[in-house]
């Protein structure tokens, strides 16, 4: 053991003093948050007030459609406490409409291109019919034209003020007042909230707070994200290092003072050190942005130690498996083959992110979760969702992982055992398998 904390010890030192290392782990937050800033800079600058011109082919209906896009362009909310709008902010022009229809649609096309204006609104003459929707050629009844690549968002909140618009002059066409329209149309509120647990010790039922969007979304994708970079950080280094030091014959002078294993451990604990010491550096540094902006309520503070019981499970099974494929190569250049195999388990859950988010308890969702190489990502998403997982879940995963991450140094060791003095090609999967069964 002394042996093994001395080349981790050393290989900390070597791998954390190094200015990659220190660079990397202060412009990654630098980055991301620039570039957060940036973006956030660049929608406050791009959105400003934009005009629509109207063309209603009814005769009716021009003014209860606008009314009604403006009540819905008033009610969209500001961008937090940076107090700018995330859409911006509509003014609407009615044009009448002309009987050469396509040299009015081509006049106003060319004043959106001119910048005069941002979108054409036509609402046909049979707008106001009751529509079939099986009839194909009702489809286009009201249609908008617009040169913008952001066209789709508008179109979504433009449709549902069109419609509003359009049930008011139905409406008023029955004989109800209109002026009791908005009081009629008026939307519901609906909540969402998380579902109810019962609490297995005191048997109290808990649950049923309304979502967050942060809490919902964000967290989850964030702890995943962080785990995913610390983790390659910490682990992919050792797939070239290893295979450069062999390449360089290091390992025969080290064998002489250690052997095969406590090599490998030693290389492992220092990764892990690496990867503890990024971790609690961006965690402090989320914590200390999240109360600067009067957010720490968000922070999964509950969740943080299973973060690191998954981050130590990943980067020991990782690092073990990297060291060991580093071993079977005679230079970094040959590693770059077998990096697939280290990339696996992290971009196979990454691919899954949307599934697991949408049925987090959903039978793929559970299953992947248990599945050891893909355990850290999906349970922590799981248990990071506002529902969370059942309470034994987790404890299971863990036995899980800690099974398989001994399977997996057992491996790595007796891959590494060969690899490290083996010299040559590349050698191929049906090879790595051989040298596992003689050891």
């Amino acid at each position: 053991m002394n042996r093994v904390l001395i080349i981790a010890k050393r290989d900390y030192l070597q791998m954390v003093l190094t200015k990659a290392y220190l660079i990397g782990l202060v412009m990654v937050p630098l980055v991301f948050g620039g570039l957060f800033l940036v973006g956030s800079m660049a929608n406050r600058g791009g959105v400003k007030d934009q005009r629509i011109a109207v063309i209603d082919r009814t005769g009716v209906s021009a003014t209860s459609v606008i009314m009604a896009a403006e009540d819905a362009n008033r009610r969209i909310p500001f961008g937090g406490a940076a107090g700018f709008r995330v859409i911006p902010n509509y003014t609407f022009e009615e044009v009448k409409p002309d009987a050469d229809e396509a040299a009015q649609l081509l006049s106003l096309s060319d004043r959106v291109r001119k910048g005069e204006l941002f979108l054409i609104l036509d609402i046909s003459s049979d707008a106001l019919r009751p529509s079939d929707p099986k009839d194909d050629s009702q489809k286009d009844r009201v249609r908008f034209y617009s040169n913008s690549s952001g066209v789709d968002q508008v179109g979504i909140w433009l449709s549902s003020a069109v419609n509003d618009g359009l049930r008011r002059v139905r409406l008023s066409q029955m004989g109800i007042d209109p002026a009791r329209a908005p009081e009629l149309l008026r939307e519901v509120p609906v909540v969402s909230k998380s579902l109810l647990t019962r609490d297995p010790v005191t048997g109290k039922v808990e649950g049923g707070e309304q979502k967050n969007p942060v809490q919902t979304v964000v967290v989850p994708i964030v702890l995943a994200i962080l785990l995913v970079m610390v983790v390659m950080f910490g682990s992919a280094s050792h797939l070239g290092a290893v295979s450069e030091d062999k390449m360089q014959r290091v390992f025969e002078m080290l064998l002489c003072s250690a052997s095969p294993f406590e090599l490998m451990m030693g290389k492992v604990l220092a990764s892990l050190g690496a990867s503890l010491t990024s971790s609690v550096f961006y965690i402090i540094g989320g914590l200390a942005a999240l109360a600067g902006m009067a957010l720490f309520g968000v922070a999964p503070l509950s969740l943080l130690p299973w973060f690191f019981v998954y981050l130590i499970a990943d980067v020991v099974m990782l690092s073990a498996w990297a060291v060991a494929l580093g071993s079977a190569c005679s230079t970094p250049q040959d590693a770059q083959s077998l990096a697939f195999l280290l990339i696996l388990p992290i971009m196979i859950p990454m691919l899954m992110l949307n599934p697991v988010m949408q049925q987090p308890n959903g039978v793929l969702a559970t299953a992947m979760s248990f599945i050891p190489p893909f355990t850290p990502m999906i349970m922590l998403m799981r248990q990071a969702m506002p529902g969370g997982v059942p309470w034994w879940q987790p404890w299971l995963a863990s036995v899980d992982m800690i099974a398989f991450a001994a399977v997996v140094i057992w491996v790595a060791a007796r891959i590494f055992r060969i690899g490290i003095l083996s010299t040559g090609k590349v050698p191929k999967l049906a090879e790595l398998a051989q040298w596992v069964v003689r050891g």
